[in-house]
């Protein structure tokens, strides 16, 4: 068995993303309100990227229903802010919302009306698309669904609902979405500003990378890291890969819909375009780009293609070839992403925090020394207590059997 050897703080990277940090909190008030707000949007993007990075870069599961999440968490923030949109500033004047009067609703559906208030709703942004992940997860993983076919699935489901949000018209708002929302508002009444917005948008970003970081640096990324190179042998060594894919699979699509959800009161709108198979795309490009399994690559991606695509937009409406031509250069010469271009020193992904020791034993392989490592038990945490309790008990009752045994050896014996 491999020891588990815990490496030195990653100071650089520390004190990089510090510096990161700062320059981003700076740039609002040198840069202007319209670049605060497109980093902002970029930001999101990135952290949508680095959700999708969980699933893909350490697990080996290529996903395109990312956006689907991010849409999820964005229409439960837009009915909310949709909802308390004054009557004044309605366009009929009145409470309920200017799409649902267009399709002849004379009153809230009973499904939205909860998502008037603010905690119903923060909870439906990150609850909705995190539950809707779980049940498509559980179908997926648990009928061993694997490769390829993951993929097809995550792009039928992602046509799929685009189909339906626009045919519900209604409820949805149709192609158009839900636009022309309030501000968002806290505690009763805090009107949230622009510069607000963006550094509750930085610190969640921060939060994110950070989290990420040490879940994926933990024995439990160790273990995603292993079921991404070798599924089977980590299946036959006990341990239950379905529900790593469902635990990872459904916290990304909760991060992926947090940031749908701060999407919303930045832009004022959402709508199916996002849902698509055409922004998914993006997403899975984002993380091809800045590099798999690195984190911080989707994110430095997103916000590099998100200003190129804002620069030669201003020449050109081609800027998709540019990407292309972009991430056909990546795949070809960059197998590694942007990332690869960096020392070794400054990636995440080589900053391993758990990591086996080499073992006397030569008879296992690289992957078999990975699992060796100590698992955290996210799934049952009371587990080791329970064995801990039981062995005790058990051999309480060795004992006190032993002690019987004795005392009647010595009675016999008198």
């Amino acid at each position: 068995m491999g020891r588990l050897r815990q490496s030195m703080v990653p100071v650089k990277l520390l004190a990089i993303g510090g510096i990161a940090f700062l320059i981003l909190a700076i740039l609002p008030f040198v840069a202007g309100e319209f670049q605060a707000n497109l980093m902002a949007k970029l930001l999101l993007f990135g952290v949508l990227g680095v959700s999708l990075d969980l699933v893909w870069g350490f697990t080996g599961i290529l996903s395109f229903a990312h956006g689907v999440f991010f849409t999820l968490g964005g229409y439960a923030m837009a009915y909310y802010l949709k909802l308390n949109l004054s009557a004044s500033a309605n366009t009929y004047g009145g409470t309920l919302p200017d799409f649902m009067v267009w399709n002849g609703l004379k009153e809230l559906p009973w499904f939205i009306a909860p998502l008037q208030f603010f905690p119903i709703a923060a909870i439906a942004m990150v609850a909705v698309p995190a539950a809707f992940a779980y049940i498509i997860g559980s179908f997926i993983f648990r009928s061993k669904v694997s490769g390829v076919y993951i993929t097809i699935i995550t792009l039928a489901i992602a046509s799929a609902l685009t189909t339906f949000f626009v045919s519900q018209q209604a409820y949805t708002g149709g192609t158009n979405g839900i636009t022309d929302v309030s501000r968002l508002t806290l505690f009763g009444g805090l009107v949230i500003p622009p510069i607000g917005l963006y550094f509750m948008i930085l610190i969640f970003a921060a939060c994110v990378l950070a989290g990420s970081y040490w879940l994926t640096q933990s024995n439990f990324g160790l273990i995603l890291r292993s079921i991404k190179e070798n599924e089977k042998r980590i299946s036959y060594l006990g341990y239950d890969v379905a529900s790593f894919k469902i635990f990872i699979w459904t916290l990304s699509a909760g991060i992926a819909g947090i940031a749908g959800g701060l999407f919303v009161p930045l832009n004022r709108f959402i709508s199916p375009v996002y849902l698509g198979v055409a922004f998914g795309t993006q997403v899975v490009i984002w993380v091809a780009v800045g590099g798999r399994g690195t984190l911080v690559g989707p994110l430095i991606a997103a916000i590099l293609l998100g200003q190129l695509q804002n620069s030669v937009d201003r020449i050109t409406q081609d800027w998709q070839l540019i990407v292309g031509i972009m991430l056909l250069v990546v795949v070809l010469f960059l197998p590694d992403g942007l990332m690869g271009l960096l020392p070794k020193q400054f990636k995440l992904a080589d900053q391993t925090a758990l990591m086996p020791a080499p073992s006397s034993n030569t008879s296992g392989s690289t992957t078999s020394g990975f699992v060796q490592a100590r698992l955290f038990d996210w799934f049952s945490p009371l587990k080791g207590a329970v064995h801990s309790v039981g062995r005790s008990l058990m051999g309480l009752r060795t004992r006190r059997s032993a002690s019987a045994r004795g005392t009647k050896g010595r009675e016999r014996l008198k």
